[in-house]
């Protein structure tokens, strides 16, 4: 929560993409040996993932017009639940079916996607209104 309100939205975003996504990387290409520096990468990635998580409640409300807001927030957090789901029922599959590593590559690749996507559209919305940082 002291990331949410210190770090500017775009930035947190971003830069919680980034790590996640390095995290997953480190997890596919360290050997299973590696105990302890998988147990560090997956600790980077949980802990990272926590904090991320508290901008579901703060950045879609921020982007949405006033006239539209409960419905764009709504639709967000199903967006939300439903990937949730698929992943809790998928990750398993994917582990089960194309290994350890490949699965962490392709999680890592959708997170790749998610910084992507964030770069070229993710708005600035730290110290502006509601109405500013919505558009309206």
């Amino acid at each position: 929560i002291w990331l949410t309100i210190k770090l500017p939205r775009r930035v947190f975003l971003i830069g919680s993409f980034a790590v996640t996504c390095v995290s997953l990387v480190a997890l596919s290409v360290l050997p299973e040996s590696a105990t302890l520096a998988m147990i560090v990468a997956f600790g980077i990635f949980t802990l990272t993932m926590s904090a991320f998580s508290n901008l579901v409640g703060v950045f879609p409300p921020e982007c949405f017009p006033t006239e539209v807001r409960a419905c764009g927030v709504g639709l967000a957090i199903a967006c939300s639940r439903l990937g949730s789901a698929v992943g809790t029922f998928l990750l398993p599959l994917g582990i089960a079916g194309f290994g350890f590593h490949v699965t962490m590559v392709v999680l890592a690749a959708v997170l790749l996607v998610g910084m992507i996507v964030s770069i070229a559209w993710a708005p600035e919305t730290r110290h502006l209104t509601l109405n500013e940082a919505s558009g309206g």
